[in-house]
């Protein structure tokens, strides 16, 4: 076994005994939309056509931004819902945070296999069983290309998160979809270890969200966030988006809320500015307007 692998198992050993995910689930549904934004160029970022779409984006982000110098890194990932899930289902993730992590682990092992210069077979362990947490590592062409993940880390999982930050160095760490904001996540006992750790700051400035593919509901729109690294953020809607039960069906046509890529993260303020300027009318509005015209939809 090559030496710089020697030092990595180091860091597994410890966590040898917990239990890993029974289950791996891998969706080929679309992941974002169902149809993708109709006409014109081509909009950077664009919304993902399905989950394999998406890991390539991100794993490409993960790349660009790490050749860019940066070694810590956010990943945010739509998790696909199970097929089983129901439109009159009020919680589609009855199982929480490990029934999620059975979903976004193939997502994740994708995606940092495919960002790891070189990289191929994947290693896991589970950091907390209940929160869903998992640490992902990957061997690449020489020792500095090995890189390690971490998918939904939380409060529970920071001393895990802290120890492995010191120990990979100068290589890749991605956090996946992670449950944890900044200090005030985790309580008054761990005030000085967090103070030191996150410097003042947050997690995302310490960890820089370099990927995003995010669905959202602002005012009452089918709202899309995406963002890759060097490419800023872009927020779509779902033009004539069907509701049934207390779900959001996309059936419709993804449409960008503003016409040049985004230099932040829009706050939800931002986002409602921008649907309104757009859109101006409420969609209920929309869709009563229409009603009146053509009529009823079941009669058409």
């Amino acid at each position: 076994m090559p030496q710089h692998s020697m030092r990595w198992l180091v860091l597994l050993t410890p966590l040898a005994s917990a239990l890993r995910p029974t289950q791996q689930h891998v969706r080929k549904e679309t992941a974002l939309s169902s149809t993708a934004a109709g006409g014109g160029a081509r909009l950077e970022p664009r919304v993902p056509t399905d989950s394999d779409d998406m890991v390539a984006a991100a794993a490409r982000s993960v790349r660009t931004a790490l050749e860019a110098g940066v070694a810590r890194q956010t990943v945010e990932l739509h998790i696909p819902l199970p097929p089983e899930t129901s439109p009159e289902d009020l919680d589609p993730w009855p199982g929480g945070l490990p029934q999620i992590a059975e979903y976004a682990l193939p997502l994740a092992r994708e995606c940092l296999r495919k960002a790891v210069k070189g990289g191929s077979e994947v290693q896991e362990v589970v950091l907390s069983k209940d929160d869903g947490c998992v640490q992902l590592y990957c061997q690449g062409e020489t020792a500095k290309d090995d890189a390690m993940m971490i998918l939904q880390p939380g409060a529970e999982t920071f001393d895990e998160l802290r120890q492995l930050d010191g120990a990979v160095g100068e290589r890749l760490l991605v956090l996946v979809n992670p449950k944890l904001l900044g200090p005030q996540s985790l309580g008054l006992f761990q005030g000085a270890v967090s103070k030191d750790f996150f410097q003042g700051g947050s997690l995302r400035d310490k960890f820089p969200v370099t990927y995003c593919a995010q669905e959202s509901s602002c005012r009452s729109e089918d709202v899309r966030l995406v963002h890759e690294y060097g490419k800023g953020w872009r927020a779509y809607y779902v033009d004539d988006a069907e509701f049934e039960g207390q779900n959001m069906i996309s059936e419709g046509t993804i449409l960008p809320l503003h016409d040049d890529p985004l230099d932040a993260r829009p706050s939800y303020e931002e986002l409602q500015e921008l649907v309104i300027e757009k859109l101006k009318l409420p969609v209920y509005v929309r869709k009563m307007r229409e009603a009146g015209e053509k009529g009823p939809r079941f009669l058409r």
